[in-house]
């Protein structure tokens, strides 16, 4: 598992956080769209297969 700090999207609508550089939806995810730690958010379910 290729852990990360945690980090989810500014925009609306978003309701997890990603921990891991494999996760492709986390990767989509442009620069000035994150933020840094969970958010009190739940981890993505991609980054919990993986």
């Amino acid at each position: 598992m290729a852990k990360v700090s945690p980090f989810h999207s500014k925009l609306p609508g978003t309701g997890v956080h990603h921990d891991n550089n494999k996760c492709t939806t986390g990767n989509n995810i442009e620069t000035y769209n994150r933020s840094s730690g969970t958010g009190g958010l739940p981890r993505c379910s991609y980054c919990r297969s993986l």
